[in-house]
């Protein structure tokens, strides 16, 4: 009887044959990686195979204790592979779907990008990448061939030597590179306009993806998936810090800007006058002499009353546990495939942050 390693690790690579059997399969592969961008591909691959609508996962200490939610009884943990101490086993994650809330519980924070964000994410893309454009739908394209190419420079050697057994077999040197880059460019310019809310399904059909078909074994699909998951998260990421940034700017001016407005209603309440910027002094006299000033002494004068400053006040755990006690199912230790890949094909792990 197979362990729970080898069960899952039998799943992924089921999945893997059939992503790119069918573009529908592969665009809905990329659909779910565009919102779990922060992941590896390896765990995007396992999440997509059994959970393909998941928004936001995270592991049961995060939603318990940096989160404040509870996962509910029953919820089956997704199951991923983690080779972080050196040999497989199996580390659950859990989806937003799977938790609720309790007092001064959050919720996992969703960028969203929109048309008010235009300006500052363009020239993010024109400044980090050197792709200018008047829609950022195309800028977002146009970054996604450049960083194919550079990807194919420096991994190009590596892509080559797993075309074995695969429809890339028919081509020679050239024609591999070609086919690489059409498949990884569309790829990512499909996640990044998912994730961005620009709908690609009504812009794309069979034909643009004609490519992938050629990435038929396990090997050459995990090659084409890290590259596209990589080149993605990369780009995401930078959006992701742009939306930010410039909303918690916008935040602070709006509400200093509301603060003004209050003081000056306040004002007007009292009958008091609105504080007016100093007037600038008139032009001396010709030939006008200004007598110095007498000497300020150093010490406080007689009779002064000290005054006190005003003070002011100032202003998520072992896997699996929980308040019931209860823990995901157990992971066993394997190797198989998807590990041998991982070794080949290493892709950043990161820690993920919701």
């Amino acid at each position: 009887m197979p362990s729970k390693t080898e069960e899952y690790l039998a799943l992924a690579q089921r999945t893997a044959n059939g992503l790119t059997r069918y573009w529908e399969n592969w665009t809905d592969y990329l659909t779910t990686a565009s919102r779990l961008y922060k992941y590896s591909f390896a765990d995007q691959l396992m999440i997509y195979a059994q959970r393909p609508d998941a928004t936001a996962c995270a592991d049961f200490d995060i939603w318990n204790n940096r989160m404040n939610r509870y996962v509910r009884r029953g919820a089956k943990g997704i199951a991923l592979l983690d080779e972080s101490s050196g040999f497989p086993r199996l580390h659950y994650v859990f989806d937003v779907s799977d938790t609720g809330v309790r007092r001064n519980s959050r919720d996992p924070e969703m960028w969203q990008y929109n048309d008010d964000l235009k300006h500052p994410v363009s020239e993010m893309l024109t400044a980090t990448y050197g792709i200018s454009g008047e829609r950022v739908s195309q800028q977002l394209a146009d970054v996604a061939g450049k960083l194919v190419a550079d990807y194919w420079d420096n991994n190009g050697g590596d892509i080559r030597a797993i075309v074995d057994g695969s429809l890339l077999m028919d081509y020679d040197e050239a024609g591999v590179e070609m086919q690489f880059k059409s498949a990884a460019a569309i790829s990512v310019t499909y996640t990044l306009l998912e994730r961005c809310g620009f709908e690609p399904a009504g812009w794309f059909d069979k034909d643009d993806f004609q490519a992938i078909y050629n990435f038929s074994t396990p090997d050459s699909v995990y090659a084409l998936g890290v590259a596209v998951s990589d080149m993605s998260r990369e780009v995401l990421r930078n959006i992701e810090r742009t939306v930010k940034t410039t909303i918690r700017r916008r935040n602070a001016e709006r509400s200093q800007y509301e603060y003004e407005q209050q003081e000056r209603d306040l004002l007007d309440r009292r009958g008091l006058p609105v504080p007016e910027p100093d007037p600038e002094p008139a032009p001396e006299a010709a030939g006008q002499v200004r007598q110095a000033a007498p000497d300020v002494p150093e010490g406080a004068s007689p009779g002064a009353v000290p005054h006190d400053a005003p003070e002011r006040e100032p202003v998520p755990a072992p896997d699996g546990g929980g308040a019931d006690g209860r823990e995901p199912d157990a992971a066993n230790h394997g190797a198989a495939l998807v590990v041998r890949r991982n070794r080949q094909y290493p892709a950043e792990r990161e820690a993920h942050r919701l």
